[in-house]
């Protein structure tokens, strides 16, 4: 389900009994558009005042023009297939975790430092801007002022629009906050710099990192609905909402519904069964096989692509010793494997899972597993064969059902 996030709408419920005596004077104008236009006018003359008594009328229009600012980026996007309703109790299962720890992160635009630059004096006995004052600039610009990154399932032609598994879109569920706002001063002093690029905010009075977490898994139908949704109409977004409690906003050149663009990026997803020799004809199209990464300010420009290799089969705790035993004392010496387990312990993490990356496997810790533990017939639970056919709750069958159920996967992209 797709709810929209409109500005006039959240405005037109809130302002109703404050505006009731305005509505007599204007009988012929539309209730929620007229309260929109209002609000937006008189946020508008009072920015430009506090601007104009601060910097001068010169200056103020200035600090008004400058540009979007913020550029992030995530650099781990991971996916998880189980989908059980037992499974929304544990905060070791997520559908799609994304967030950036190496190559990702926020940083400052080159085109908001070449503005500034050339707009705004130094202050004496300064030669150049000082970081200080592009802090101020920043916080003091209509367009970047109280943004904070979030992540989000929208539709792609209608970026206000958001995929929900409720009726209405959730703050923390549905549109995921990260970091804080990013014009906060401690915030800023990660990133403030030219050049740098930061994915750890040790100040930030919110979040220390960028990263977030959505989750569709309470079961098989709803977990494919979403993949079928990030291959049609859906995109797994990282936009910027106005401040960390309006959801219904989200930062675009232009407010013009429906929003096509905005400030931020898109992810979009492609999903497939995985790839064996033989393979079972009813496997599940539920490895995440490829992303590519594009600017929502200018779809399909400067797309990149990511490197999906990393899928780990989810094994049941008592099968553990069979398909993924422990990684042993000496091949974690092994620089490879040690370098492979930092990026899947990014979203996998210890007191959670147990890994073992040369055999590309996962096993969840806690006594929750990723499969109804029900046996059929004295059948296996699980198949791990994906030569054979296999059970899922969503699946057709042209004969006899499968007893024992579909592998499931957790996949980790990153951004090479």
């Amino acid at each position: 389900m797709k709810v929209r996030l409109n500005k006039t709408t959240w405005r037109a419920v809130s302002g109703i009994a404050a505006s009731f005596l305005l509505v007599v004077s204007f009988q012929n104008c539309g209730k929620a558009g007229f309260d929109a236009d209002l609000d937006s006018n008189l946020e508008s003359s009072s920015s430009d005042a506090a601007l104009s008594a601060k910097y001068g009328e010169s200056t103020a229009a200035k600090v008004q023009a400058i540009p979007f600012a913020f550029d992030a980026t995530f650099d781990t996007i991971t996916y998880n297939s189980c989908a059980e309703s037992q499974l929304r109790t544990s905060n070791a299962f997520f559908s799609v975790k994304a967030g950036a720890y190496t190559t990702g992160g926020v940083k400052i635009r080159d085109e908001f430092y070449a503005y500034a630059d050339q707009n705004f004096k130094p202050i004496y006995p300064e030669p150049t801007l000082t970081e200080n004052q592009y802090k101020q600039y920043l916080a003091d610009s209509p367009v970047n002022n109280g943004a904070v990154p979030s992540m989000a399932v929208r539709v792609k032609n209608s970026l206000t629009d958001v995929y929900t598994t409720n009726k209405s879109v959730t703050l923390w569920s549905d549109v995921v906050p990260m970091v804080g706002t990013l014009t906060d001063s401690l915030v800023m002093d990660s990133f403030a710099q030219k050049g740098i690029t930061a994915n750890y905010f040790p100040f930030s009075p919110e979040q220390r990192v960028l990263e977030a977490g959505i989750n569709f898994n309470s079961s098989e139908e709803l977990a494919e609905e979403f993949r079928n949704i990030f291959m049609n109409s859906g995109v797994l977004s990282l936009t910027y909402m106005a401040s960390n409690t309006e959801i219904y906003k989200l930062r675009a050149a232009s407010d013009a519904y429906p929003v096509k663009t905005a400030y931020g990026k898109a992810y979009n997803l492609t999903f497939s069964p995985y790839a064996v020799s033989g393979g079972a004809s009813n496997n599940p199209n539920h490895i995440l096989s490829q992303i590519n990464e594009t600017d929502l300010s200018s779809p399909g420009v400067g797309s990149k692509f990511w490197n999906c290799s990393r899928r780990f089969s989810v094994i049941r705790t008592q099968d553990a010793a069979a398909y993924c035993p422990s990684h042993t004392y000496d091949q974690l010496k092994d620089p490879y494997i040690r370098a492979e387990l930092e990026i899947a312990r990014r979203h996998l993490r210890a007191d959670q899972w147990d890994i073992n990356v040369t055999n590309r496997c996962a096993v969840p810790k806690g006594g929750v597993s990723c499969y109804k533990e029900e046996a059929v017939g004295g059948a296996p639970v699980v198949e791990y064969d994906l030569t054979k056919e296999c059970f899922r709750s969503n699946g057709s069958y042209a004969g006899a059902v499968p007893s024992s159920k579909c592998l499931h996967f957790i996949t980790v992209c990153t951004r090479d």
